[in-house]
Formats: C-alpha cells, sequence, structure tokens
C-alpha cells in the first residue's frame, strides 16, 4: 500500500467529498499496522469538528494524531465531538485525553458497556472465563496465558463516560453532514456503521475491512447456563443489513478505501464456506473434537499464540456447521465435543 494511500489526507469531492480527512495511527500491535481516525471538517466557521474514532492509548499514537492535525491546521483543543465505531482500544483509547484537552462530548451505541466490561472484566468474572475455556477443550495454562495478555490489553483501556448512546437508525446531526447510525454487530456487540445518505458514502469501522476478514470474537455469556451470542451468526445478519446501501465509498478502520462494498462482502462469504469446507474435513476424519482440537488442526502455527482469535474462529464457523444441520455439539464431562453429519439433519 503506497504511503499516499494510508497518509495523512483531506478527500477530494472527486474522491467523495472535501469535508472528510483520514489520519492513520500506529496501533502497535503485529499485524494490524495502523487505524484510521476520520475527520468531519466543520461546513461554515463556528460548526462542529467531529473526529470518528481515535487511536490506541500510547504516545506515539497521541503524537501521530497531533502531527495529523496539525498537518490540517488543527488541534486536539479544535475537536467538538468523539463519535466511536465501537469500543475496543485502538479506536475508543486516546478519548479521555482528548476530552481532556478539547471538553468534547462523546457518543457511542449503547452496547458499548459489553464492551467495555469484555475489555476490563471484574475480577470475579476470571472464573468464568476459565470455565468457558475448559469446556471448549482450552487446558488451564493457555487460559491464564490469554487472561493474562488480556489484562495487558486492558491497561491501555481508559474508558470514557459516553455523554449521548446511540441506537439503531438514530440520525447524529451534522451540519449539512448527517449520519445514520446502522448498528452491526459481529465483530463486537457495539459495532456501528455511519452512512452518509447525500455522498454515499460508509464509515465502517471494523465490520467491513479490506484485505482481511474482521474476526468475529466469541462472547463469553455473562454467566454460566446463559445463552452464549453466536457472534460470526450475528456478523453475517449485519452484512445483509448494510449490503442493500448504494455506498459509492466506504472507509474502514484499517486500509484503504473500499470501492465495491458489495464485492467485498462476496469475498467474505467464499472466505466463510471455504473455513467451514477445512472444518468439516477435519471433523469428518477425527471423529469427535473439542474446539481447541479443531483450533490445532486448522491453525497448527497459530493457535498457541493467538488462542482467543483461534477459538473465536472454530466457534463461529461450528455454530454456522451446526445450525445448517452439518454438526453436533454435546458436552462429555464438562467439555465441548463436535460430530460432523455428511447428511444435514432434519430441520
Amino acid at each position: 500500500m503506497s504511503k499516499e494511500e494510508v497518509g495523512v489526507k483531506r478527500f477530494s469531492k472527486e474522491e467523495s467529498s472535501s469535508r472528510i480527512g483520514r489520519i492513520p495511527t500506529p496501533t502497535g500491535y503485529a499485524g494490524l499496522g495502523d487505524i484510521n481516525s476520520y475527520l468531519i471538517f466543520p461546513e461554515q466557521p463556528g460548526d462542529e469538528l467531529i473526529l470518528i474514532d481515535t487511536g490506541i492509548c500510547s504516545d506515539e499514537a497521541w503524537q501521530a494524531l497531533n502531527d495529523g492535525l496539525t498537518e490540517l491546521d488543527l488541534r486536539v483543543e479544535d475537536i467538538d465531538r468523539i463519535l466511536l465505531t465501537h469500543g475496543h482500544t485502538d479506536h475508543y483509547g486516546q478519548a479521555q485525553r482528548i476530552h481532556e484537552l478539547s471538553n468534547c462530548q462523546l457518543w457511542a451505541h449503547e452496547n458499548l458497556w459489553l464492551t467495555n466490561e469484555r475489555m476490563r472484566p471484574p475480577p470475579e468474572r476470571k472464573e468464568l472465563e476459565l470455565y468457558y475455556y475448559a469446556l471448549w477443550g482450552v487446558d488451564r495454562a493457555l487460559a491464564d496465558k490469554a487472561i493474562s495478555r488480556r489484562a495487558k490489553i486492558a491497561d491501555r483501556y481508559h474508558p470514557m463516560e459516553p455523554d449521548h448512546l446511540l441506537k439503531d437508525d438514530e440520525i447524529v446531526s451534522i451540519a449539512g453532514f448527517d449520519l445514520k447510525t446502522i448498528h452491526t454487530p459481529g465483530h463486537c456487540p457495539d459495532e456501528v456503521v455511519y452512512w452518509q445518505e447525500e455522498l454515499k458514502v460508509f464509515f465502517s469501522g471494523d465490520h467491513l475491512l479490506p484485505n482481511i476478514t474482521p474476526v468475529c470474537l466469541t462472547q463469553m455469556p455473562r454467566k454460566i447456563g446463559d445463552v452464549r451470542p453466536r457472534a460470526l451468526s450475528e456478523y453475517q445478519d449485519s452484512l445483509a443489513k448494510v449490503a442493500p446501501y448504494p455506498a459509492r465509498v466506504t472507509y474502514p478502520s484499517h486500509g484503504a478505501p473500499i470501492t465495491d462494498h458489495l464485492e467485498l462482502i462476496k469475498s467474505y462469504g467464499l472466505s466463510t464456506d471455504r473455513r467451514m469446507l477445512k472444518i468439516s474435513r477435519i471433523l469428518e476424519a477425527g471423529g469427535a473434537m473439542t474446539p481447541m482440537a479443531v483450533g490445532k488442526e486448522l491453525f497448527p502455527k497459530a493457535w498457541e499464540e493467538q488462542i482467543v482469535p483461534v477459538m473465536s474462529e472454530i466457534i463461529g464457523h461450528c455454530d454456522l456447521l451446526e445450525d445448517a444441520g452439518h454438526l453436533v455439539a454435546t458436552e462429555n464431562k464438562g467439555v465441548i465435543e463436535y460430530h460432523y453429519r455428511s447428511t444435514p439433519a432434519p430441520s
């Protein structure tokens, strides 16, 4: 990707609108690269300056944000309102620091608290997490490692209390640039896409990303026995929700602008089908297998160091196979086992 594609930029009207700017800041996470924060410039002097997503809480990201604003003849103090696409630390991390200088407002979806709880769970939730890791066949040492890694990420997570909680279909009023809030859970419970009707523009957060398929992070129930939300199934419903919009340009949180969101959604479907086929073959050959055992087969190089995304991928795709009647999940001595069906069970 060229420097021009990812650098600080004020878009021209031919590309989308001269009212939109983009500032990339480093996340510090291997393989993730920068996150794009987007600016919506005031229509007239005195109107609001809007920032969509903030970057992670780090000195490097803070400097990059300030440098980007300076390049656009702006300052942090000029920001009037932050809109979050969702509450992960690379989107939310600098909100409090920005607020301290600018006294800006923070607007986020009403499910933000669920993501906050996942990122910084109360101490009593550790036993619940260990229970579910054991249920999925993850050994205790690896589960402890995953929880410890999450705790380190939480050190960079400094939640700011929102001034306004958005609902699905709510219009965010911005002078000459109203945005429609589209709730798109899947990647996380509070993910939203913002739609600008006149320009036919999406701000897609992590819901639509070029070059990679977003990971739909498995959500553990809040207590043992509660129904587990099916994140990948939710994500597919959310893709169907945004597909009908006639988007001319989609601005993702990572990577370059997307010019054909329908083609991207189609590629996601093919990727999902391929993964389900691979898992089906693993289960057909291996018999009854735990989610962890499937993960080791499908991701032999990644399962040990990336247990959270690996388990999310396995459980999400097995949910789809189960819904289609190709898989049965049973519990054996406190551990989930998957059994493959070559012929779908009658509905």
